[in-house]
C-alpha cells in the first residue's frame, strides 16, 4: 500500500510517518508539509490512500482532497484533524475516513484496513538463525538480546539438534561440561530455561521453543537457519560456509569437520 500524508506541522507529520511506516501492509509513505508539492507527486505516482490534515497554510485539506480526486479518482481519503466540526464537510466530498488528533497507531491502522478492505493478518516474527561464524539470532532482521549468555548457548544446542527433544541431563552435560549433576545444577538449568523463555517471549517468538516434561526442542518450521539450508543442499548456503561454525562454543567443533567434508563433496 502506498500512502501520502500531508500536514503543515512538521512534528505532527514526522510522528504520523513513524506510526504508519512499520505497519505490515504499508509499502511506502510519502510525507509532505507543503500541500502543493504533494499534488505534484500525485500526478506522477499512483497512491492508495491519502491522510490529510484539514487546517493547513495555503489550502484547506478538504479542497486539497477534491483536487486529489480529480487526479486519482480511486484514491481513498482519510482526514486526520484536531477539529470534529469538519466531519460533515468531509463526508460530503465522500471521504473514506475521519480521525481526530491525536490518533493512536492502532486507530490509524484500523482506519487504513477499513478504507482499503484489507484483512488484517496476525503478525508473526521472522526468525533467522545464524550458525556460520558466531551463533546469532535475528528477529525481523534485528539481533535478539538474551538475558543470560548461557541461555543463548542452550538455544544454540537445541538448534544443532534440529527439532529433536533433548532431556535435562543432556543439556546439563553440554552446558556445564560434564560436571556432576546435582540439585544445584538442575536448579541452574531451570533458571536458564526460564530466562530463555522470557527472552523469546519479549522478542515475540515464544513459539520457537517447544516444551514437554523435562525435555526441550525448537520448532524448526518457525525459523530459517543457514545450517538447515546447508543440510538440505541449498547451494548458496553451502557456498556461504567459510569453515567456521558456532565459534562461540567449543562443543560445536565436531560439526565443523562434517560441514567441510560435505562442502568439498559438492565442489
Amino acid at each position: 500500500m502506498n500512502i501520502i500524508i500531508v500536514d503543515d506541522e512538521p512534528l505532527a507529520l514526522e510522528k504520523l510517518k513513524e506510526q504508519i511506516e512499520p505497519l505490515q501492509f504499508v509499502h511506502h509513505v510519502y510525507a509532505f508539509n507543503n500541500p502543493f508539492h504533494s499534488l505534484e507527486l500525485l500526478q506522477k505516482q499512483q497512491m492508495d490512500v491519502a491522510i490529510l490534515d484539514i487546517e493547513m497554510f495555503g489550502i484547506n485539506g478538504i479542497e486539497l482532497a477534491k483536487q486529489y480526486k480529480l487526479v486519482q479518482p480511486s484514491i481513498k481519503i482519510i482526514f486526520l484533524t484536531g477539529y470534529s466540526h469538519y466531519a460533515v464537510s468531509a463526508f460530503q466530498i465522500r471521504a473514506n475516513g475521519y480521525l481526530l488528533k491525536p490518533a493512536s497507531t492502532e486507530e490509524i491502522c484500523d482506519e487504513l484496513l477499513y478504507v482499503t478492505q484489507i484483512q488484517p493478518s496476525i503478525p508473526s516474527a521472522k526468525i533467522r538463525i545464524q550458525t556460520f561464524g558466531n551463533f546469532e539470532v535475528f528477529v525481523n532482521e534485528k539481533p535478539m538480546t538474551f538475558e543470560r549468555s548461557k541461555a543463548k548457548e542452550l538455544l544454540a544446542y537445541l538448534v544443532i539438534r534440529k527439532g529433536a527433544y533433548v532431556n535435562g541431563d543432556e543439556l546439563l552435560a553440554i552446558l556445564f561440561e560434564d560436571k556432576p549433576i546435582t540439585a544445584s545444577s538442575k536448579s541452574q538449568l531451570r533458571n536458564l530455561i526460564a530466562s530463555l523463555t522470557k527472552s523469546l517471549k519479549q522478542a515475540g517468538c515464544a513459539d520457537l521453543l517447544l516444551k514437554r516434561r523435562n525435555q526441550l526442542a525448537i520448532d524448526t518450521t518457525s525459523c530459517s537457519c543457514d545450517y538447515y539450508s546447508f543440510l538440505e543442499g541449498d547451494i548458496s548456503a553451502i557456498n556461504s560456509f567459510m569453515g567456521e561454525f558456532m565459534n562461540n562454543y567449543d562443543w560445536a567443533e565436531f560439526i565443523t569437520g562434517y560441514l567441510e567434508k560435505t562442502q568439498d563433496a559438492h565442489h
